[in-house]
């Protein structure tokens, strides 16, 4: 099994291996000029599986259990987003469909073991009852008012485990755990002999497309049926059936970050259908455009229901005031808050929030204040009056994997978590 090695996004890209930067240029994931890795996820390399954590990750903690919960983080967020990306566009999974395919076949081995064909065997006086084919074929004879048959066609259903099939089966498996293997696999799986002991199917990729092709016209099993599929998409797929070469991950994580984040912050206010949105006026008519309308990140609110929280999740570097958020951002959530405070109930107060990945909290808040201040201290910092204030909040994003991963909400009980920080007297929702 191959090791893992742990980089971040970001990283900058002289740190990496010079042979390493080479493949991952040639891959297309590093641009000649460029200073910092744009990648989260993972790269066979030699006799590495090499694992692009998020950014500001906490390296020294990682162990194997933490980069299955990034490509199992991955493989969800990508299979419940609707975005009708084509192949090859920047913000899709690069090697979906291979990853995709991988994990439904093997969770299908996981549940019902290598494929076995069903054989009905016909035999006399042996086995189950077949009356149609006794009455084609025996003589019976009259006893009373009914017959008699002295002999009785039965059958028997046989299950043959070394068939073509189970050893092609045998060695989709077998490639599915040396390419993923170290990510997908479980205790069983490693342990798992027996596909070792199934011979290699006879002849190459076109015999066993054939043999898959015949198999499937002479099977009724549903679940039979639709491996038989999975396992021919498979050798037709020839990236996925390479070999033991992975190549898994995204250019585009701040949408997975902020994916994660909505999914896993509870207590939720659906407010984007109330925001307002454009008007255009066209001759004597204002035409309305609610698909260009305002769409916060996430807005949560207290136990209680007199607080709202408008979040933004921002996938930033955040550890000094120039890797932060510019003003574009700021104005976007001051007018969040306007726009909030317009339909919530006027007992309600809503507060504005940043999220950045992290575990030190560099940055405590964002506020406008006067020009030409420079570093000031606060007690003499000069605010303008009617913009507010927005809090910077760090989440750790190796549990935001692991709760998003599992499909769990963040916990008030774990200090590490940011949800205390946001309401004080916040309780966990379950």
């Amino acid at each position: 099994m191959n090791k893992l090695l742990y980089f971040r996004d970001r990283d900058e890209v002289k740190a990496l291996p010079k042979g390493l930067i080479s493949f991952m240029t040639l891959q297309g994931l590093i641009a000649p000029d460029q200073r910092r890795v744009h990648y989260c996820g993972f790269i066979s390399w030699q006799q590495y599986i090499i694992v692009f954590m998020p950014r500001n990750c906490d390296l020294g903690t990682l162990d194997v259990h933490h980069a299955r919960y990034l490509l199992q983080a991955l493989s969800r967020y990508y299979l419940d987003k609707n975005t009708g990306v084509v192949e090859g566009q920047s913000n899709e999974l690069i090697g979906n469909s291979s990853l995709s395919l991988a994990q439904v076949i093997l969770e299908d081995y996981r549940a019902n073991g290598l494929y076995v064909r069903r054989k009905k065997h016909f035999s006399i006086n042996e086995g189950r009852t077949n009356w149609k084919r006794t009455i084609a074929r025996r003589l019976a004879y009259p006893s009373e008012d009914s017959h008699v048959y002295p002999d009785i066609e039965t059958s028997s259903t046989r299950y043959v485990s070394d068939c073509e099939i189970s050893k092609i089966h045998a060695q989709v498996i077998r490639k599915i755990l040396r390419k993923y293997g170290a990510l997908l696999s479980s205790d069983y799986l490693d342990s798992n002999h027996f596909l070792d002991r199934m011979l290699k199917p006879k002849w190459g990729r076109e015999y066993q497309l054939a043999m898959l092709d015949r198999e499937l016209t002479e099977s009724y099993s549903e679940r039979d049926m639709r491996l038989i599929e999975m396992l021919k998409a498979f050798i037709e797929d020839r990236s996925a059936a390479a070999g033991n070469e992975l190549l898994v991950g995204t250019r585009m994580f701040h949408n997975v970050w902020e994916g994660m984040l909505d999914k896993c912050l509870p207590r939720k206010v659906d407010v984007n259908n109330a925001l307002p949105v454009p008007y255009y006026q066209k001759d004597s008519r204002y035409i309305e455009l609610p698909q260009k309308g305002q769409r916060t990140d996430t807005v949560i609110d207290s136990e209680d229901g007199s607080l709202w929280a408008v979040i933004d999740a921002k996938y930033y570097d955040a550890t000094t005031p120039n890797l932060a958020p510019g003003w574009h951002d700021l104005v976007k959530q001051f007018f969040y808050k306007t726009a909030a405070e317009a339909i919530c109930d006027s007992d309600i107060l809503v507060s504005l929030h940043f999220i950045f990945p992290g575990t030190i909290h560099h940055l405590q808040v964002a506020k406008v204040g006067q020009r030409g201040q420079k570093n000031v201290k606060e007690d003499n910092f000069r605010e303008v009056d009617g913009y507010g204030e927005i809090f910077c909040h760090y989440c750790d994003p190796i549990i935001i994997l692991e709760k998003y991963a599992r499909g769990q909400y963040l916990e008030i009980n774990n200090p590490q978590h940011i949800t205390g920080e946001i309401f004080p007297n916040f309780v966990s929702y379950d």
